[in-house]
């Protein structure tokens, strides 16, 4: 049996990022067969870590997380970011979202070197975080060489 990540995130958000099988049990309504399958297929896809039997979830899971909560959420338009060129001329494109942004970048919307100057000098991931609460996913960028690296 392998686990969608629809399921994952469902399992992820009813048991909090501690829990042990027993949990799995009670709070998802499974059986104790069923529930273990489970914890063994969100540990297989890296959503969970066990130690002394009871688990916790991982980076990747709480970035799984994450998406539910900022997918769809838009700010306001005097909260949308706007990328500014090198010499701080705005770019005129508004982003009040996390698919807007990943459409500015997946196309090509935002030229490369100022996607990584924003990235490099905090102001994205400053945005990402307080604007729409994707605090995994401003860590993540930190990270990111190239905006292919970003996307996928």
């Amino acid at each position: 049996m392998s686990i969608s990540t629809r399921k994952a995130r469902e399992l992820l958000s009813v048991l909090g990022q501690e829990f042990t099988v027993s949990d799995v049990v009670s709070k998802a309504k499974l059986s104790q067969s069923t529930a273990r399958k489970y914890v063994n297929e969100l540990m297989k896809k890296g959503f969970i870590v066990e130690k002394d039997g009871k688990y916790t979830v991982t980076d990747k899971g709480l970035f799984l997380l994450e998406g539910v909560s900022v997918f769809g959420k838009r700010v306001e338009e005097n909260y949308s970011y706007i990328f500014t060129s090198e010499n701080g001329s705005p770019i005129p494109l508004k982003v009040d979202s996390i698919e807007k942004l990943y459409i500015a970048v997946k196309y090509g919307l935002v030229p490369e070197n100022i996607f990584r100057l924003h990235v490099e000098r905090g102001y994205l991931t400053s945005w990402l975080s307080s604007q729409l609460g994707a605090t995994q996913l401003a860590r993540r960028l930190l990270g990111v060489k190239s905006l292919s690296e970003a996307v996928e």
